[in-house]
C-alpha cells in the first residue's frame, strides 16, 4: 500500500531506468562544456532554492505521514534526510554572497557557502545510508516504539540540529576549514572535497543496491543518488566556478533530484486513495449484502429467499462471471442450486442438482477446506461444458459449515486461478452468515411446522375438553336434579310413618326412622351443593368493578347474626376494588369466612382477619386468616376436592364442596387460591384474581 513496502515492478524499474539513462545522456552531453562561462542570472539561485525546500518538505511531510502509519525506523529516517536537505538547502541561500548581503547572512565568510554545499550533498546521502541499513532485515531494530508523534519530533529536532549545526561550523570554524573557493572561482583543494562528497553518495547508492527485494522507494532513492552524483560532477568537478555551464546545469540536476520521489510520492498517494475508496465501496457492499442476509433472517425468510439477497451482490464483489450458493444432500451424493447469479441472469429457488463430485473432496470440505477445481480436469459431461460455456475455467467451493455440520458451499469462478486473498475472505466471510441463516431459516421452518401442529392438537384437545366438560356439568345437573325427587319422596313417607304411626312402632323403629331422615336430609344438602357446585360452569361471568370492602362487611354481618351465641372477633383490612362477578366473589368470600368461623368453634374468642397483601413472587393477593383447628399440610392434595373433608362429620358439618367451588370461581376469574396451616394453630387462605401466583401449588 506504500512506496516503502510496494515492491518495485518490472515496468517500475524500467521506468526508473529510463530516467537514469536520460540524466546520464545530458550529464555525458553537457560534461565537455561544464566550464563555459554564463552571464549571472541574481534571480536564479532564490528561485532554484526555494522551489529545492517546498520540494523538500512536501516530501519529508509525506514521508512522516506514511512512518505514522507503518512506524518504519528507515522511514524516519530518509524523512529526517530530506528536512535536513531542505534546511541546508535554505541556510546554503542566506549564506550565499550577494544575494541577501555583499558576504551573505549568518556571519558567512568566503568558504561558508561552498563547505555548507558539500556537507548538504554528503549529509544527505548518509540519512540514505540509514534508511537502507534499518531496511536490513539483519538490522532492523522493530517498529518504532512509543508514539509516532513523539518520534516524528525527535527527527525534526535531529535533522534541524544537524543542519544548524553543520551551519554554525561553517562559520564559527570558518579559519581551520581549508581554502575550497578563491571568489567565485574553485580552488585546487576543492576537487578533493567534492571526491569525497562523491564517495559518499556512491556508498548510499551501493547500500539501496544491496537491499532485495526493492520497494518502489528504494528503486526511486537509487535514481536521486544517481542524480546527485551528476549533481556534484557538475557543479562542483568539472566547473570552473559559480555561473558557468556546470554550475547551473548541476543546480538544475539538484532540483530534479528532489522532483523524483516527491512525484512518485504524489502519484502513489492518489493511487492509494483511489484504492481506499474502492476497498471503501467494496466494503459497504459487503456490509450491504451481509445487511441484506441479516434482513431475510430477520423477516423469517426461507433459504431461497436468504440465498437470493445476496447472490447478485456476492456476485459483482467476487469480480467473477458466476456464483453459486448450493445446499448438499450428503445422504444422496447431490448438490442443488439454491441461488445462482451470472453476468446476464439470475436465478433463486430449487434449481439444478448435480453431483457431490464436482465439490472436490467432501471430507476436507467438513474440515472447512476451501477446494479449487480446474473445470478442464472434470470428467466430459454437460456440468462441464456449461461450466466453460459460462466462462468458468477454474472455480473455488467454499464451505458453509454451522454447529460442525457441512450444510452446503459457495462457488465462483472465472478464466483463471489462483483467486486472491479478498476473494477468499468475502467468500468464507458470506459462507458463514449464509450458514447461519440457513440454519436458523431451518430451524423456524421446523419450530413453525410443529407449532402448527401443536396448534391443531391444542385445539381438538380443547374442544374434547369443552365437550367433556359440558356432558359432565349436564350430568351432574340431571343426577342431582333427579335424586331429589325419590329423596323427597322417601323423606315424605318416613314423615307420615312417624307422625300417623309412632304409636304402633317401638323405640328402635322410632329411632331407625330418625336416622332414615337425617340421612336423606344430607343427601338432599349434598345434592343441593353438587348441584350449586355443577351450576358454577355454566353461569357467564358478568364482570364489573367490585367494591371488596362492602361485600365483605354484608358476609361478616350475615355471619355476627347466625353465630350470636359466640364471641368473634373480626378484623378487616382495606380490601379495595377487584375486576370480577360481585355474586361469585361474594360466595368466594362467605365460604371462606364462613369456614373460618366454623373450624374457630373451639377458641374463645375466635379471631378472623381479612385482608390484602403483597409478596414478592406473589403479587398482590387477598387472604382470609382463622386461629381454628387447622389441618395437616400432607393431605394439601384433598384440600380443594369435591366432598373431600379433612375432619370428622362429627366434629365439623358440612358437604366438603364448599372449597371446591371456591377455586373454581377464582379459576374462572383467572386467579389462583392456596392454604397455609399447621394442626391447631389456625389456617389462612389465599387467592388472587387475573394473573395469580406462578407457584401456589407450594404453599
Amino acid at each position: 500500500m506504500f512506496l516503502s513496502t510496494l515492491p518495485a515492478t518490472d515496468a517500475g524499474r524500467r521506468l526508473a531506468l529510463a530516467v537514469t539513462l536520460a540524466s546520464a545522456a545530458i550529464f555525458l552531453a553537457a560534461a565537455p562544456f561544464a566550464r563555459l562561462p554564463l552571464p549571472q542570472i541574481p534571480a536564479f539561485l532564490p528561485l532554484y532554492q526555494s522551489a529545492l525546500v517546498i520540494n523538500d518538505l512536501i516530501t519529508a511531510v509525506l514521508l512522516y505521514g506514511q512512518f505514522g502509519i507503518v512506524r518504519s525506523r528507515a522511514l524516519l529516517a530518509l524523512a529526517s534526510g530530506y528536512l535536513f536537505s531542505a534546511a541546508m538547502a535554505i541556510f546554503h541561500a542566506l549564506s550565499f554572497p550577494g544575494l541577501f548581503a555583499p558576504t551573505g547572512l549568518l556571519g558567512a565568510g568566503p568558504q561558508t557557502t561552498a563547505w555548507i554545499y558539500f556537507f548538504w550533498h554528503g549529509g544527505f546521502p548518509l540519512f540514505v545510508i540509514a534508511y537502507a541499513l534499518l531496511r536490513d532485515p539483519s538490522l532492523e531494530t522493530g517498529p518504532a516504539p512509543g508514539r509516532a508523534r513523539g518520534s516524528i519530533l525527535l527527527g525534526i529536532a535531529l535533522a534541524f540540529a544537524a543542519a544548524a549545526g553543520l551551519t554554525l561550523f561553517t562559520t564559527l570554524g570558518h579559519g581551520v576549514l581549508p581554502e575550497i573557493m578563491r571568489g567565485d572561482a574553485d580552488a585546487s583543494t576543492k576537487v578533493f572535497v567534492a571526491a569525497g562528497t562523491w564517495m559518499i553518495i556512491v556508498s548510499a547508492l551501493a547500500a539501496l543496491w544491496r537491499q532485495r527485494p526493492h520497494s518502489v522507494l528504494d528503486i526511486w532513492a537509487m535514481v536521486v543518488m544517481c542524480v546527485w552524483m551528476f549533481d556534484v560532477a557538475l557543479a562542483a568537478v568539472l566547473n570552473h566556478g559559480r555561473y558557468d555551464l556546470g554550475w547551473y546545469a548541476g543546480r538544475v540536476y539538484g532540483l530534479l533530484a528532489a522532483s523524483f520521489v516527491l512525484m512518485v510520492l504524489l502519484l502513489e498517494n492518489g493511487r492509494l486513495y483511489a484504492r481506499i475508496v474502492e476497498a471503501h465501496g467494496r466494503h459497504a457492499r459487503r456490509l450491504k449484502m451481509l445487511h441484506e442476509i441479516d434482513l431475510a433472517v430477520a423477516g423469517e425468510q426461507s433459504t431461497e429467499a436468504i440465498a437470493g439477497a445476496a447472490i447478485q451482490a456476492l456476485r459483482e464483489l467476487l469480480g467473477v462471471p458466476r456464483a453459486i450458493i448450493n445446499i448438499f444432500d450428503l445422504a444422496a451424493g447431490e448438490v442443488e442450486w439454491v441461488a445462482a447469479a451470472g453476468r446476464r441472469r439470475v436465478h433463486v429457488g430449487p434449481g439444478v442438482r448435480y453431483s457431490m463430485r464436482l465439490m472436490g473432496d467432501v471430507e476436507a470440505l467438513k474440515r472447512g477446506e476451501p477446494q479449487v477445481i480446474d473445470t478442464h480436469a472434470l470428467p466430459p459431461g454437460p456440468e462441464m461444458e456449461a461450466l466453460l460455456a459460462s466462462g468458468v475455467h477454474a472455480y473455488m467451493v467454499m464451505p458453509m459449515i454451522a454447529g460442525g455440520e457441512l450444510i452446503g458451499a459457495v462457488s465462483f469462478g472465472g478464466e483463471r486461478q489462483p483467486f486472491h486473498a479478498e476473494q477468499v475472505g468475502i467468500a468464507r466471510e458470506v459462507a458463514t452468515q449464509l450458514a447461519i441463516a440457513v440454519c436458523q431459516a431451518r430451524l423456524y421452518e421446523r419450530v413453525k411446522r410443529q407449532a402448527e401442529e401443536l396448534e391443531v392438537r391444542v385445539r381438538e384437545r380443547t374442544a374434547e375438553l369443552q365437550a367433556a366438560n359440558k356432558e359432565l356439568d349436564s350430568f351432574a345437573y340431571s343426577v342431582s336434579h333427579d335424586l331429589r325427587a325419590p329423596l323427597r319422596a322417601l323423606d315424605g313417607y318416613a314423615q307420615i310413618l312417624e307422625e300417623d304411626h309412632a304409636a304402633r312402632l317401638d323405640a328402635e323403629a322410632r329411632s331407625l326412622l330418625g336416622v332414615v331422615r337425617a340421612s336423606s336430609r344430607k343427601m338432599t344438602q349434598l345434592i343441593e351443593a353438587l348441584l350449586n357446585f355443577s351450576r358454577l360452569g355454566r353461569i357467564p361471568l358478568k364482570t364489573q368493578p367490585v367494591p371488596l370492602d362492602e361485600l365483605i362487611r354484608e358476609v361478616v354481618g350475615e355471619l355476627h347474626s347466625a353465630n350470636s351465641g359466640r364471641r368473634i372477633e373480626f378484623t378487616l383490612g382495606e380490601l379495595g376494588i377487584a375486576e370480577g362477578d360481585p355474586v361469585l366473589l361474594k360466595q368466594v368470600l362467605a365460604n371462606l369466612v364462613g369456614n373460618a368461623v366454623k373450624y374457630s368453634r373451639g377458641k374463645d374468642p375466635a379471631r378472623v382477619e381479612i385482608g390484602r397483601s403483597a409478596e414478592p413472587g406473589k403479587g398482590a393477593f387477598w387472604y382470609v386468616k382463622d386461629n381454628g383447628a387447622g389441618f395437616d399440610m400432607s393431605y394439601y392434595g384433598k384440600l380443594f376436592g369435591v366432598f373431600q373433608r379433612l375432619h370428622g362429620a362429627d366434629e365439623f358439618e358440612g358437604t366438603g364442596v364448599g372449597l371446591a367451588i371456591v377455586q373454581r370461581v377464582i379459576a374462572r376469574h383467572g386467579g389462583l387460591v392456596w392454604a397455609e396451616s399447621k394442626p391447631g394453630q389456625g389456617a389462612t387462605f389465599c387467592f388472587t384474581l387475573g394473573a395469580g401466583r406462578s407457584s401456589a401449588a407450594s404453599a
